[in-house]
């Protein structure tokens, strides 16, 4: 099952709200699943800031590859990692990647303690893990066992098809640990219930944006995420870029 979430935010009064342009516009963006929650609630800033509306579409990062290459009509990709926007930017898909957020991987046991290391090394049930051919965040999972010298096949791996609902297996306790984005963490209060794991266990979950269609309200949104947004961006939970 493929998850497609759509949100849609829209600004009231956009022509009193917004300067320096002659009308509001719409931003459609794809967005990887674990950023879903962030770019709302900048996108919400944004909106009351500028006026433009913008419009959401949330998927695992490689799903949206494959939507944007059967043309689908977004305006900015949001992406996970590095690797997917560099292709679509030479097949020429899109231009001006950036990266807007340095993702963090945590291990979640609902309920706690907080699980570590050991407890990962212990583990013998269930354990989730996103799609590492198409989410990073389920890559970074697989190079953290690798890391640590972990044979998979001690658990029964659950595999979701994105980050969200490899959160829902743990949540709804299908899985009693699994691999999940940090900032999934914050986001629900439950950091008291995760191990971060450590940034070098795996390579860094670089995330870059891409223009796949030139115009204000995108350039305003990508100036947004860059600068103003970047407060929000670290409060999920994230690091920042350099």
């Amino acid at each position: 099952m493929k998850e497609f979430v759509t949100v849609v935010l829209l600004g009231a009064c956009a022509g009193a709200m917004f300067s320096g342009a002659a009308r509001a516009d719409e931003v459609k963006v794809a967005v990887a699943a674990n950023f879903k929650g962030t770019i709302e609630r900048i996108g919400k800033e944004f909106t009351a800031k500028t006026g433009h509306s913008v419009v959401i579409s949330s998927a695992a990062t490689g799903v949206l590859y494959t939507q944007i290459t059967h043309g689908a009509p977004f305006d900015l990709f949001l992406s996970a990692d590095v690797v997917t926007p560099e292709k679509l930017e030479k097949e020429g898909k899109g231009s001006e990647r950036f990266t807007y957020a340095i993702g963090q991987l945590g291990l979640w046991k609902k309920g706690g303690p907080a699980p570590d290391e050991a407890s990962l090394r212990n583990w013998k049930g269930e354990l989730a893990i996103a799609n590492p051919k198409t989410a990073p965040y389920g890559a970074a999972a697989m190079a953290t066992l690798a890391h640590l010298k972990i044979d998979p096949k001690q658990y029964r791996v659950l595999t979701g098809t994105n980050i969200s609902q490899t959160w829902q297996f743990v949540d709804t306790g299908n899985a009693g640990l699994g691999f999940v984005a940090w900032a999934n963490l914050v986001e629900a209060g439950k950091t008291g219930e995760a191990w971060a794991v450590p940034a070098d266990f795996y390579p860094a979950i670089e995330q870059q944006g891409l223009v796949l269609k030139k115009g204000e309200a995108v350039e305003a949104l990508v100036a947004w995420l860059k600068g103003p947004g970047q407060a929000q961006i670290k409060a999920a939970g994230y690091a920042l870029p350099q």
